[in-house]
């Protein structure tokens, strides 16, 4: 047995003293609480926290750090906060500024839905009202909204042609060496025993042959006669004022314009207050208080010009009007109507009717260059005027272009008509339609001779069918009229001398009578029915086109404008089939 000497056994002691003592203090560190004291080696003893007591000073320390930083945010929102009271105190004060505003908004709303639920409930009623109009409107109608007319009985579309597409009349005839032909077509017939003027439909001026139709653009040209005053009206050469000389204007004839008419060509020489350009100072013409004196012709301007009627000596001016080189009217004289169109070709087609005022027999027309606005009051030297077809005659409205010689010449009425026999139903249902258009307006007269006549037949002269526009009362002018029986009118509410083409209907089915102006009604009872009898002598067996009837063969009632696609039909047509009529 092994035995060990005495500072080995001492040593091997003290190793494990100092270990033992090494585990005291260790688990007295950390199993210890709060301050522990331990035996270091030399056997003194030191005292200090134990684990336990700096975990917690660690966890404390760590608390307070972020409880620091806690601190130092909810200082800042606080001031945020305190920053955002301040505003929303301020909005609240706003707030409270609109909150009283919008009461007083609400306040005068709620006024002003009262009004409006009460005019809610007047639009209520009127809507009722109107639904039952338009019911009653609708229930005049068939459920159709469309309802083709039937073929006419008599079709004369007058387009460029007096030829029938349907109806009676005599076959046409051609004459060919000697030899007369029968052709298979029938047409309408016209009366002119002399020859007329008219513009084609390429704008061209021409003349129609004795008896022959002027179809213009607008239809069948249906004027009454007339005369134009102007002397040597187509020969420019002669177009020579008497107070004018040659130093002044100087003057070219030429062909010009879509026309084609003569034309003279006006230049000035000399500066001038006015410059006449042409009269009829040596054909005076006798008017009566109330009738009419027309002057019209075409012209092409640099400077103003001015249309004018004197009186006796030239010593007084009574009527007239100026026009720009635009064809704009500048300035009128009382008792005037007017009228320009400019054409393509930068001439304008003027128009003017004079009203009689005073009574005498030494009228006559003026054509003058003039300066209406020109500050010096003076007409520069080197204006020019081109002017062509000069026409001053007796009428309301300007007729188509008379071709005068050395003294005036008359052009006489168109009269077209066509046979009653087998076209006109007087005594039974019938209806007639046609396209119109008025040459001018209508101007107001007293005589009913002035009616401007559409369509007319009639077995006496005291029974008779008539469509016209009548100037005589006040409340018809310019408007449609229709007289059926002598007794029973019918009158539109629009005017048809708008310079437009109408489309013009009137029926009867022997109870009502109906009046169509492009497609509105107006309808009234038949107060008599027409009895039957024989023609009066003076009246012709004729259904007259562009004439009203009368108590003479043809009266003086005409249309003075055109007809086209004239129909008529031996019934009544329905409501649905007269709108619908084209």
């Amino acid at each position: 047995m092994a035995t060990l000497d005495d500072d080995l056994a001492k040593a091997v002691s003290e190793g494990f003293r100092l270990a033992q003592g090494s585990i005291i203090n260790q688990d007295l560190i950390l199993s210890g609480t709060g301050d522990v004291t331990v035996t270091l080696a030399d056997g003194s003893k030191k005292t200090g926290p134990s684990w336990s007591k700096l975990i917690a000073a660690a966890t404390a320390a760590g608390t307070s750090a972020a409880a620091a930083a806690t601190s130092a945010t909810n200082a800042k929102t606080s001031e945020t906060n305190a920053n955002s009271s301040k505003t929303a105190a301020a909005t609240s004060a706003t707030n409270a500024k609109t909150s009283e505003t919008n009461a007083k908004t609400s306040e005068t709303n709620a006024k002003t839905s009262e009004t409006n639920a009460n005019t809610s409930e007047n639009n209520a009623k009127t809507s009722e009202t109107n639904a039952a109009a338009s019911l009653a409107a609708a229930q005049l109608l068939t459920s159709v909204p469309y309802e083709e007319a039937p073929f006419p009985d008599v079709w004369l579309p007058l387009n460029d042609d007096l030829r029938l597409l349907a109806g009676f009349a005599p076959y046409d005839k051609l004459t060919i060496s000697g030899q007369m032909l029968e052709l298979a077509t029938k047409s309408a017939t016209i009366i002119r025993p002399t020859e007329a003027t008219y513009i084609d439909k390429s704008g061209v001026l021409q003349t129609a042959k004795i008896d022959e139709p002027r179809f213009e653009k607008e239809g069948l040209l249906i004027e009454g006669q007339r005369t134009n005053y102007f002397r040597y009206s187509n020969d420019p050469s002669q177009w020579k004022s008497v107070s004018n000389v040659d130093s002044t204007l100087t003057l070219v004839s030429a062909i010009d314009g879509n026309t084609k008419a003569p034309t003279g060509q006006y230049t000035t020489t000399t500066g001038k207050t006015n410059m006449n350009l042409l009269d009829s100072r040596s054909n005076v013409i006798a008017l009566a208080i109330g009738e009419t004196l027309s002057i019209s012709c075409r012209v092409k301007l640099s400077a103003n010009l001015r249309f004018r009627v004197r009186v006796g000596n030239g010593t007084s001016y009574i009527g007239g009007c100026y026009y720009n080189p635009q064809g704009e009217l500048i300035g009128a004289i009382d008792k005037v109507i007017s009228s320009a169109i400019l054409g393509s070709d930068g001439y304008i087609t003027i128009k003017t009717t004079y009203i009689a005022d005073v009574e005498g027999t030494e009228f006559f027309a003026q054509f003058l260059i003039y300066d209406l606005n020109n500050v010096n009051n003076n007409i520069a030297t080197g204006e020019t005027c081109a002017l062509q077809m000069p026409q001053v005659e007796l009428g309301p409205n300007a007729s188509s272009f008379i071709i005068s010689g050395a003294s005036p010449a008359t052009r006489a009425a168109d009269i077209p008509t066509i046979q009653r026999s087998g076209n006109e139903n007087y005594f039974g249902p019938f209806t007639y339609s046609a396209e119109v258009h008025l040459n001018g307006p209508v101007i107001a007269a007293t005589s009913t001779s002035a009616r401007r006549g559409i369509l007319s037949f009639y077995p006496s002269s005291a029974e008779y069918v008539m469509t016209y526009v009548d100037p005589s009362s006040s409340s018809a002018l310019g408007k449609l009229r229709s007289m059926y029986g002598a007794s029973n009118f019918n009158q539109s509410s629009k005017r048809i001398d708008d310079d437009l083409i109408h489309n013009v209907v009137f029926s009867t089915d022997l109870i009502k009578n109906r009046l169509s102006l492009d497609g509105e009604i107006t309808e009234i009872a038949t107060a008599a029915r027409p009895t039957p009898g024989n023609p009066a002598p003076t009246v012709p067996d004729k259904i007259l086109i562009g004439w009203g009837a009368g108590s003479t063969a043809y009266g003086q009632r005409v249309l003075n404008g055109h007809i086209r696609n004239l129909r008529i039909w031996h019934r009544a047509l329905t409501l649905n089939q007269i709108k619908g009529l084209r």
